[in-house]
Parts: C-alpha cells; sequence; structure tokens
C-alpha cells in the first residue's frame, strides 16, 4: 500500500488543487508492482457528469501509436531505420528549411526518426515565448499560414490529404538532428494504415487493446456515451465548459495517431503496466526496451532556444526520448524530485502519466482543462510522492 502520509498529502493537493480553482476537477490512481495502491477522484462541476468515465487523452495517444507500430513493425520484418519513403515515395524529395532557404535532406526520415521525434516534423503551433505549446521556426510560420492543425480537425480530412499536405511542406530540421514536437505519430499511424490495409483504429485494437484488455480505448465514434466533457480557464471565476466536448458530433475520416484517442485512467495503467513487466507477448523484450530507455544520440539542452516545446519537466536538459517516452537521464538537473529512468508523457487536457521503472509505479493524473500546462502539476506531484529524494 501506499505509505499513509503520501495518500493523505495526494488526498489534500487534489482537494485543494479543486477547492481552489487550480482544476476543474481530478483524479489520480497508482499502482505498484501492477497492482492498485491508490484511486481519489473529485468531480465538483455539473452532476450529470458525475459518473462519465472517458477522457478524451489527446497526446497520450501518442505512446500507444508507438507501441502499436513497433509490434506492425516487428510482424512485417521492418527495420525501425527503414526510410518511411518506401512507403510514401513522395518523401524522397524532402527539403529542409533553414535560414530562408530550401535545401535536400542529409538522410531520409526513418520509422525510428519518427518514434523519437526526431523526423523534423512540426505542428504550427502559435508563435510564443511563453506558452509550452509554441511554434517559432520558419517552418511553423508555413504550417499556420497552409493551416495543417485546423485542416487535420476537420472530419472530411483524409490520410491521402495529410500525405498530401505533409510532404508539400519542408522540415524545420535535418532529420535525427533534434528532438522536435510535431506530427510525427500521426504519419506513423498513417504508416500503419498502409502496411496492414487496415484502419488505425482496427489495427490498436487488434495488436493492442484486445491482448491488453484496453476496452474502454479507442478513436471515438458518434453517439459514444460516457466522454467526460472538457474545461477551459476562465479567470478569475474559474472554468468554463466547452460546448459538445461532452459528445462526439461527427465521424472523423483521420484518425490521429498523435491525438485522437479516447481512454480511462484504469486502461492506461493497463498499458504502462504493459511497458512496465509485459504478461503477454506482443513484441521480443529488446524491441520494447527501446520503449523504456532513451534513444537520442545527443542531450537536449538546445531546447533552451525556446524554438519549440518548452516543458522541462517533460522535455530538456537532464532528460531523453524513448521510442515514446520523455526519459528522466540526469534527476539532478530536472525541476522535480525524480528517479532515474522515469518514463512519462501528458495529454493536451492535462493527462499526466508517468512510469517509474525503479520502484515499478505507475502514476496517472486525469483532469480535463485546456490550457496544458495552467499550473505545473506534475512538479508538485513528483514533490510529493518522491518527497525522501534529497
Amino acid at each position: 500500500m501506499l505509505d499513509q502520509n503520501k495518500e493523505n498529502q495526494l488526498n489534500n493537493w487534489l482537494e485543494e488543487s479543486v477547492q481552489n480553482n487550480r482544476i476543474p476537477f481530478g483524479e489520480i490512481n497508482i499502482s505498484k508492482e501492477n497492482k492498485d495502491i491508490y484511486k481519489y477522484k473529485i468531480y465538483t462541476q455539473d452532476e450529470k457528469y458525475k459518473n462519465n468515465k472517458l477522457y478524451r487523452i489527446h497526446s497520450l495517444t501518442k505512446p500507444i501509436t508507438s507501441l502499436v507500430s513497433l509490434i506492425v513493425l516487428e510482424k512485417n520484418n521492418i527495420n525501425v531505420k527503414e526510410p518511411i519513403s518506401t512507403f510514401i515515395p513522395e518523401f524522397k524529395k524532402g527539403k529542409v528549411l533553414i535560414d530562408e532557404e530550401l535545401i535536400n535532406v542529409n538522410i531520409p526520415i526513418t520509422f525510428e526518426h519518427l518514434l523519437t521525434h526526431t523526423s523534423g516534423l512540426t505542428y504550427g503551433f502559435n508563435r510564443s515565448n511563453q506558452a509550452i505549446l509554441r511554434g517559432n521556426t520558419e517552418v511553423d510560420d508555413i504550417y499556420r499560414e497552409k493551416e495543417i492543425l485546423e485542416k487535420i480537425r476537420n472530419s472530411s480530412f483524409t490520410s491521402s490529404d495529410f500525405i498530401n499536405e505533409l510532404t508539400s511542406l519542408p522540415l524545420a530540421y535535418q532529420p535525427g538532428t533534434r528532438w522536435n514536437y510535431g506530427l510525427s505519430s500521426d504519419l506513423l499511424g498513417v504508416l500503419l494504415e498502409l502496411i496492414c490495409k487496415q484502419s488505425l483504429d482496427e489495427i490498436c485494437k487488434n495488436e493492442l487493446f484486445i491482448p491488453v484488455e484496453m476496452n474502454d480505448t479507442y478513436f471515438p465514434s458518434v453517439n459514444l456515451k460516457n466522454i467526460i466533457p472538457t474545461f477551459k480557464l476562465s479567470l478569475p471565476s474559474g472554468f468554463k465548459l466547452i460546448n459538445e466536448t461532452d459528445q462526439i458530433k461527427r465521424e472523423h475520416k483521420f484518425l490521429s495517431g498523435g491525438g485522437g484517442m479516447i481512454s480511462t485512467p484504469q486502461d492506461y495503467i493497463k498499458f504502462c503496466n504493459y511497458i512496465l513487466d509485459p504478461k503477454v507477448s506482443l513484441i521480443n523484450d529488446n524491441t520494447l526496451s527501446k520503449m523504456k530507455n532513451n534513444q537520442l544520440k545527443h542531450e537536449m539542452e538546445y531546447l533552451t532556444d525556446k524554438l519549440n516545446f518548452y516543458d522541462f519537466t517533460f522535455a530538456g536538459p537532464g532528460t531523453g526520448f524513448s521510442y515514446g517516452f520523455a526519459t528522466i537521464e540526469n534527476p539532478n538537473i530536472v525541476p522535480q524530485k525524480t528517479p532515474k529512468n522515469v518514463l512519462s508523457w501528458a495529454g493536451a487536457a492535462n493527462t499526466i502519466v508517468w512510469i517509474d521503472q525503479i520502484n515499478k509505479i505507475v502514476f496517472t493524473f486525469f483532469t480535463q482543462l485546456i490550457p496544458f500546462g495552467y499550473q505545473n502539476y506534475k512538479k508538485e506531484l513528483h514533490e510529493i510522492l518522491y518527497s525522501d529524494i534529497n
């Protein structure tokens, strides 16, 4: 069981966070050695949603897509270092935009580049020096001009449209040279559909969700019930429910491997426990180890230039990146108390997960609040769980 003092501190943190308008509601779940050791949920918003359990997990979709990709690649004898142009020839013509000049790529984008977010793709987030999710490169300007993110959210947008859009745009960096948050996982999802000749939801269901019994994780369909609505910050009064986020109004043709899934904390703990200690055989141990250990050849201090993603509890000095998760490489220089080799990621509505490989712990904190990073919840929760670390 969880230490009583830490249990009390977590209870107090969740209660005070809701009372003080730091979150609209929240749910913390912890497992140790695949056994539940803590669960606490507070929901004080509209009563009619109190028993709803499905969360929009946004970018927590990415690690799932990574694992499913590794399963599919291994089954089809495709090496992670295979250029993606084998399946999408248009990527052979790739260019990189540097100092307003288009130059040829030095090496082709591979599956490994997509898995480690070193492909050179970006997102086109708003230009900012304040927001965590930022896009301050020349290529981000082009993504914004082309309205790439808006197009992806359009229900009529297809995987073919995605390929056409992406292959017409330059890269922000040479492949393999820099970690940069972008559309890499979405492109992985499209590649899986090409390889398997199935939709991404079917692939994920057959390759992962059924074997691991993740019964409440999927790409949502119209008329899906039981969704917890998303709230946005509305100071000073607190939070405002975002209209229609408790339902799915339109069927989307493009299934976003980077952010499109619905899940529950309980299902996500099953997923994380598979990473930590698999009970069913889906891929070989050596392949799975690439999701559990840093795969970058370079340190991430360069993120201090604030051109892209900027949150050092997830990515920055002292961290690395595996085939799907941020990794703690140097606990002495990251902002939060933490052991080494902790894996973590999060979703845009503040669904936060980490896997403590040393202590065999999976920790999830889920709410539904935009924007991401309004408060540094991850750091605060680390401070409680690892208070005994000097």
